[in-house]
């Protein structure tokens, strides 16, 4: 019996309980499989992830002709400095769709269930745990001295701000476990279709805020909280109506599984944090040291090149379950000749964005956002080398993570973000806002880059080396650990 007639099956069962394994599916009839589940998922992403661009392309120029350079730098900063909290769920969901995916190659709904629980009700603690002590110390944060607001009237909704964007990424984090679910079962296109939907209300909540005269507090709340509805409103519908045995119920905690989740986890938190560091902390360097208005046009152009590196964003979450579970079972020839073909395509459409933008990047934010957000040419020209190596890396770090292999990633991506951090302080004070985004294009290419590649080449190398192993799922589990 096939997987999708299993599905249809469970769902009509009303004891609501996990199945045990299935029998194995033939490599042609995974391979045609994850083609046709990976091309709906980035289908639906154009609807899904597509919708996000440009909903986002739509809010920036009312934002930031509503708010004005300084509140919208401020915002831009407070989203990026409390983003970081998105760390707290250490590295569990990415480690939770790998181990999805590996139980949805063996068809254990049994083994799937007890991860997702475990992984849920870890993260809810972590984040209540975090609230509560984010909470105590309050009182003594000066949010409007840390961001350096000089406005007097833009101090005083600082602190409120910040209250709001930090509650709605506490919320965010056990809500995300939705897409990470559905990704494991390569059904991407369900979680596209609810983003869908969070993109439109947030759209919706924007506009309503700005035309009501709304505060800064209630756009973040507006722009933020729309997609945390959309993932709760797809999590609720998981346990309901698509996969009822999958239930959260605290009886189906599985704790041997917390030390796996923790150990696999505890490198995706290094790469996640590193990540961020990298991409966030840009922006509180820059208001620290030139303040909240420097911000909007390096922001904006860093967004520009977004949507583009956005477009490949959209396919990866599809890619990534596709190749964990063809490695589980052992389809390695699968996972190499699907890694080559994307690389080629991507980094070609990377090269021929970049040189759009190499062009005519600052005449579109002219257009698009307004003269007062426009950047330099030499910083337009240093996001575009920033975009081709950003495509290049996260070709790399897609394989990688999908097949478990990030300890290396973890260690250069470290090493990474400190030297980023330190050139950019550094630099910001010669260069100006240059100087940031250079010292992110150093360290990566130095640390992150250089090291990914030799990891590839082995993944790749060991690949071909084992191809001739007649049992194929021991192929998949041996070359994982």
């Amino acid at each position: 019996m096939n997987w999708r007639g299993r599905n249809a099956e469970t769902r009509s069962r009303s004891n609501s309980t996990p199945t045990s394994p299935a029998a194995p599916e033939a490599p042609q009839n995974a391979a045609r499989r994850r083609h046709r589940r990976i091309f709906a998922a980035i289908l639906s992403a154009f609807a899904g992830r597509g919708m996000s661009l440009v909903v986002n392309a739509l809010i920036i120029p009312l934002t930031v002709r509503y708010l004005g350079k300084e509140s919208y730098g401020l915002w831009v900063v407070i989203t990026s400095t409390v983003i970081m909290y998105l760390i707290l769920d250490i590295g569990i969901a990415n480690t939770l769709t790998n181990l999805i995916s590996e139980a949805y190659a063996s068809g254990d709904e049994t083994l799937a269930t007890a991860y997702a629980t475990t992984a849920l009700w870890l993260i809810l603690a972590i984040a209540a745990a975090f609230g509560a002590a984010t909470w105590a110390a309050w009182p003594w944060i000066r949010w409007a001295q840390i961001f350096d607001v000089r406005d007097p009237a833009l101090a005083g909704v600082t602190s409120h701000t910040v209250a709001v964007a930090l509650f709605l990424f506490l919320a965010a984090l056990p809500c995300n476990l939705a897409t990470r679910i559905l990704a494991g079962y390569q059904e991407l296109h369900i979680a596209n279709g609810f983003a869908a939907g969070g993109n439109v209300l947030s759209l919706l909540s924007v506009a309503g805020v700005v035309f009501f005269h709304g505060s800064l507090p209630s756009l973040v709340g507006a722009y933020a909280g729309s997609p945390v509805a959309a993932n709760l409103a797809c999590l609720l519908w998981i346990w309901m109506f698509h996969k009822p045995w999958m239930k959260p119920w605290p009886t189906r905690i599985v704790p041997r599984h917390i030390g796996r989740i923790f150990h696999s986890g505890s490198q995706f938190f290094v790469i996640q944090m590193a990540s961020l560091v990298v991409s966030n902390s840009d922006n509180v360097v820059i208001s620290h040291y030139l303040g909240p208005a420097e911000v909007t046009p390096y922001s904006i152009a860093w967004r520009l090149t977004g949507y583009l590196i956005g477009v490949q964003a959209i396919a990866f979450p599809a890619i990534w379950p596709a190749y964990s579970e063809a490695y589980t079972k052992g389809d390695l020839q699968w996972v190499q000749r699907t890694y080559r073909r994307v690389r080629r395509i991507t980094l070609a459409y990377a090269i021929v964005g970049g040189i759009g933008i190499f062009f005519f990047g600052r005449q579109i934010i002219g257009l698009w956002a307004g003269r007062q957000a426009e950047p330099s040419m030499f910083l337009i020209r240093l996001m575009c080398i920033w975009m081709v190596i950003c495509v290049i890396a996260t070709n790399q770090a897609c394989l990688m993570g999908a097949l478990g292999r990030v300890r290396r990633q973890a260690i250069s991506s470290s090493v990474a973000a400190m030297v980023n951090l330190a050139l950019s302080i550094w630099w910001v004070q010669v260069m100006g806002t240059v100087g940031v985004l250079l010292g992110t294009i150093v360290s990566y290419l130095i640390f992150v880059v250089t090291t990914q590649s030799w990891e590839v080449h082995l993944i790749l190398r060991e690949q071909s080396s084992v191809q001739s192993n007649t049992d194929p799922h021991a192929v998949g589990r041996a070359a994982r650990g």
